[in-house]
């Protein structure tokens, strides 16, 4: 068979077609990210529509799954980051309409100054959005910036009113945060002693968690997730940007572990990874065995890092200032579960939950601020500045850990 192109000539191979389906046809077989990068489009796209998105009319998407289905499911799905922070920014904005133009100003400036002066994009002042991609690069649809995946596992798991309820703006309407590794280990040991107790049936709690340094630009801060199992074992939830997204690490095996995953924990073994963030936080000098213990809270090899050039970007000299000197966390919801009648519920019955008057490890939860209890105890009035007050703080925190 002989074709008569466009311009006239002969030849007996088609011509180039000009159907767009056709053309993205064959870009597919060509290569298969290009398949995969689609698919992304597609449900990111049909994320933003309230008919599609997974927390439209204040759903909980872990309620329709049980316990043992999450792990596998968060790890396969492609978009799970983008599609579960994509409405966030919408749910955020409906609850700071009250915000006075003032604040909304200084936020806004703040926001500005770290990206186009400092060069760094933190996902917003809450960190809710994702980093932009190419939609080449599977790593980045998946999302590797730490603050939005623990956003999308917190609204995955106890849905975006409460992924949102830290929101910078809400002020003081903002839900706290507790301080310190020490309130942690110890909330953490009370549920532990409670599930024994309770047959080995343990609380489903989800936590959001974040450690810093007095140089927030040093590149040291992190922000992940811990969710608790029934059967007494944590996940531990992150990525970290430019180097991993959450699907990978959840693929990352650890033969010390004895789930051989190294984001499946033990009681045991989460407890450990806390006394690695505590050696951290009373660092003199960045040392080998700094860096092996970052590496084996965040996987990601700084050493190795600075060597290879940091992949373009100026890398700082190690100073007091980057040293890890905060701890915050808070429990964020006990994430619901399907009952036979496939209605979602909290906690089964007869369960203790976080704020009920009958758990005693809600106790240890303070109901107040801890800013406006310190200044009480040490007789600091409303005048003294927050960064003054933090500085009070983790000194004290910090010295409570010595101990």
């Amino acid at each position: 068979m002989v074709y008569i192109s466009a311009d006239g000539s002969l030849s007996k191979q088609a011509p180039p077609s000009n159907n767009p389906l056709k053309k993205i046809n064959n870009a597919i077989h060509k290569n298969p990210l290009v398949s995969i990068s689609l698919v992304a489009v597609v449900a990111i796209a049909a994320s933003k529509l309230d008919l599609f998105s997974p927390l439209a009319n204040g759903k909980i998407p872990a309620a329709k799954k049980q316990p043992n289905e999450h792990w596998s499911y968060i790890q396969k799905d492609l978009t799970f980051v983008r599609s579960h922070t994509e409405g966030l920014s919408k749910v955020s904005k409906s609850k700071t309409e009250s915000t006075s133009k003032e604040t909304k100003k200084i936020l806004d400036e703040h926001h500005m100054e770290m990206r186009f002066i400092e060069k760094v994009d933190f996902g917003g002042i809450d960190g809710h959005v994702a980093e932009a991609t190419d939609m080449l690069d599977v790593e980045e649809i998946r999302v590797t910036r730490c603050s939005t995946t623990r956003s999308a596992v917190t609204a995955y798991f106890c849905g975006a009113d409460v992924a949102t309820n830290q929101d910078v703006s809400l002020g003081n309407d903002g839900k706290l945060h507790n301080y310190g590794t020490k309130s942690f280990r110890q909330y953490l040991e009370c549920r532990h002693e409670q599930g024994v107790e309770n047959n080995g049936t343990f609380h489903r709690s989800v936590f959001r968690l974040g450690v810093g340094c007095k140089d927030n630009l040093a590149g040291y801060s992190h922000a992940f997730s811990i969710v608790g199992q029934p059967d007494g074992t944590y996940y531990w939830l992150q990525s970290y940007i430019g180097h991993y997204s959450l699907s990978t690490w959840m693929k990352k095996a650890d033969l010390g572990k004895q789930s051989t995953l190294a984001g499946v924990l033990t009681f045991d073994e989460l407890t450990n990874k806390l006394d690695t963030v505590n050696r951290l936080m009373r660092i003199e000098s960045w040392t080998s065995q700094a860096n092996a213990d970052y590496l084996d809270l965040f996987n990601v090899d700084k050493d190795l890092l600075a060597a290879s050039g940091n992949r373009g970007r100026k890398i700082k000299k190690w100073t007091e200032d980057h040293r890890l000197s905060s701890f915050v966390w808070d429990e964020a919801c006990i994430y619901p579960v399907p009952t036979k009648d496939d209605h979602p519920t909290e906690g089964e019955e007869g369960e203790d939950l976080p704020g009920s008057n009958n758990d005693g490890c809600s106790q240890l939860l303070s109901p107040f601020s801890i800013k406006s209890l310190m200044k009480d105890a040490v007789g600091l009035g409303d005048g003294v500045g927050d960064e003054l007050m933090e500085e009070i703080l983790e000194s004290l925190l910090l010295g409570d850990e010595e101990e």
